[in-house]
């Protein structure tokens, strides 16, 4: 009997943003997963400063897709461009890459170009998931609860009737990118805030923070019908799963979780991060459309809460991106 051919998959991570690290940890966790008895891999890391490299040097020891890479060997790409046309013997891409310049629909324009298909959201859901400022104005035409907030664009200050709007404390976070984000509980932070803010990018994002736990939900999207896990609790930046929560909160928590995913109109998969307040409202935070892959990872450790083993969450992911294809679904 004839081999069937194997889905030729290919992992690309790293990356020019300040997540470079993160995305390579992750990349090497889900490259040991996949399954190489179903899928042949292509392993591409991306530098910091933007030239590609695939093959065994891209990833170690890890299985490589020899006939596009010789054996134990690396070719460098400079240009993205002939990057991509490296990767037009592959069926499918993983990209795993964190932040600026990946996550936020730039790879994800560049593969739809190049008519591959990949694993997560379209460009528009990407894009807008990475600006807090589009992403709440979203969520609020949608119905969606969210904390009062403010956007400064020329000022670094919050005008009186705001200040009262939003009340203390006030998370002030850059518009887009990671970090330069900070928790004040006095307006003569304010200041030092914003510049810290605005050295990540020029639009800051002031945002009230009530009291509450902080609630994350993964979404997993691979038969054209959202489902959500269950909740995990975010303590001292790790989740843990199930989060101890009455079962009408964690219902709440699950269908907001959902809504913003077909909100956004995202695809695959996504993490939505919440606050569950005191008196068991549920407000919209944020929502990572290619979230963290290494195995303590939130949307890894919600999933097999749920009864979803990592590999198996893996292989769905990649199965579901090749059926969608392409382009406007």
């Amino acid at each position: 009997m004839e081999t069937p051919e194997k889905t030729r998959v290919a992992v690309v991570f790293g990356g020019g943003s300040t997540e470079h690290a993160m995305s390579s940890v992750g990349a090497a966790d889900l490259l040991d997963a996949l399954d190489t008895d179903e899928f042949e891999i292509v392993p591409i890391g991306v530098t910091q400063e933007g030239r590609w490299v695939l093959g065994a040097a891209a990833a170690g020891s890890s299985p490589v897709s020899t006939d596009l890479v010789p054996a134990g060997a690396a070719v460098t790409v400079v240009d993205a461009r002939d990057g991509v046309a490296r990767l037009g013997g592959v069926d499918v891409v993983f990209p795993v890459l964190q932040g600026a310049f990946g996550e936020e629909g730039t790879i994800q324009g560049l593969l739809e170009m190049a008519d591959l298909p990949y694993v997560g959201s379209g460009v528009l859901a990407a894009s807008v998931a990475m600006d807090h400022d589009f992403l709440r104005k979203l969520a609020v035409a949608s119905g969606l609860p969210v904390a009062p907030y403010v956007v400064l664009r020329d000022s670094s200050d919050v005008a009186g009737a705001d200040r009262e709007r939003l009340g203390l404390p006030v998370v002030v976070r850059p518009a887009r990118g990671a970090g330069g984000m900070t928790e004040i509980t006095d307006w003569a932070e304010l200041p030092a805030a914003v510049a810290a803010a605005r050295a990540v990018d020029a639009k800051v994002v002031v945002v009230a923070a009530p009291a509450g736990r902080r609630v994350t939900v993964g979404v997993l999207d691979t038969s054209g019908q959202p489902e959500s896990s269950v909740p995990g609790e975010i303590v001292d930046g790790r989740v843990t799963a199930p989060a101890d929560l009455d079962r009408a909160v964690e219902r709440r928590a699950r269908d907001l979780a959902v809504k913003a995913f077909v909100t956004l109109d995202c695809a695959g998969l996504a993490m939505v991060e919440c606050t569950v307040t005191s008196g068991g409202e549920v407000l919209f935070d944020r929502i990572d459309t290619m979230p963290g892959f290494d195995p303590g990872a939130a949307f890894p450790v919600v999933w097999q809460a749920s009864g979803v083993a990592y590999t198996t969450l893996i292989t769905q992911l990649v199965k579901a991106a090749v059926r969608r294809g392409t382009g406007l679904h």
